[in-house]
């Protein structure tokens, strides 16, 4: 069930509202369809909702791993929300981006780990996470380009451990990410990929990004405005009360305090011009490793809203 959102939620306690709720505060128009990410990295998001709301659009968060919402804003039956940033390249012209937000690092990010039997230098195999797209292209590019390695990959299909039996690494994400920095398996070599892309090109790396689908903007345009300015206001909200935020992880999560402190104070959610740069780094580098056909302009909403190609 999805969970909505809208000021009629106004007290500190307010919780996600049922399905059945949305007619009170839907109008004559569908809730915004929200994509949020299935990890602990959207949780700033998710508690600064549940603690404040301001916004009179209704929206509806729809939850899955960062490879299921790009399908979806790809399919439209999202509007709005998290992807990939390699997927915002390889669909750039359906699509406008949040100046606002993204999930990004400036070098080590925690829940991006690679995990070898052998050193980096050596690998021949590596089974992938189906979980993620940008990481997976960060990683091709980055053997292929920096470490001039040409690897077999594959799918995972198992565990870690079972993967690990097979191959040489594993390429994990999000929870299992940080589970393998905090709970390693034994006799392995873990690799964060934020702190190897910070080595070689001195900038930061924006994982996911926020995008809307081109063709909701047209028709909506100022719902989208106020949806986009409700989460970022829900992101600030929390990253303001880190402390409290992260006893609340702790109810949720098998991380202790000092893990969760770290990962949130590693992570960034703004998409200032020095993240769009190292944004654009990283499309220039895929393209030259041959993991993107061209590199795209990043178009962001407000930018066409503004040159009136909405209306």
């Amino acid at each position: 069930m999805s969970d909505v959102y809208s000021s009629d939620m106004h007290t500190s306690d307010a919780q996600p509202m049922d399905e059945c709720q949305t007619n009170n505060v839907s109008r004559t128009l569908r809730p915004v369809r929200v994509g949020h990410i299935e990890f602990l990295n959207c949780y700033p998001l998710y508690y600064g909702l549940g603690k404040r709301s301001s916004t009179t659009t209704p929206f509806e968060l729809q939850a899955g791993v960062p490879t299921d919402l790009n399908r979806m804003l790809v399919a439209g039956t999202i509007d709005f929300g998290p992807i990939s940033s390699i997927a915002y390249a390889l669909n750039h012209r359906l699509l406008a981006l949040s100046r606002r937000l993204s999930i990004s690092s400036r070098g080590a990010v925690d829940s991006i780990q690679l995990v070898c039997r052998r050193p980096l230098e050596e690998l021949e195999t590596i089974a992938l996470t189906p979980q993620s797209a940008t990481s997976v292209v960060l990683l091709k590019t980055l053997l292929r380009l920096r470490y001039r390695r040409e690897v077999h990959y594959s799918e995972m299909r198992g565990s870690s451990e079972e993967e690990l039996n097979r191959c040489d690494a594993v390429l994990l994400i999000g929870d299992q990410g940080l589970e393998a920095m905090y709970f390693p398996l034994e006799e392995t070599i873990r690799y964060d990929l934020g702190v190897l892309w910070n080595a070689w090109t001195g900038l930061p790396m924006v994982y996911a990004v926020w995008a809307a689908r081109a063709d909701f903007l047209r028709r909506r345009s100022g719902d989208l405005a106020e949806v986009e300015k409700e989460l970022a206001g829900a992101m600030a909200y929390s990253r303001g009360r880190a402390a409290e935020m992260v006893e609340s992880a702790r109810g949720h999560y098998r991380f202790g305090r000092s893990c969760l402190t770290r990962y949130f104070e590693v992570l960034h959610y703004g998409f200032e011009e020095a993240y769009q740069a190292g944004l654009l780094r990283f499309y220039q580098l895929a393209h030259q490793a041959g993991e993107l056909p061209e590199v795209p302009a990043l178009r962001f909403i407000d930018e066409m809203v503004g040159e009136g190609e909405m209306r």
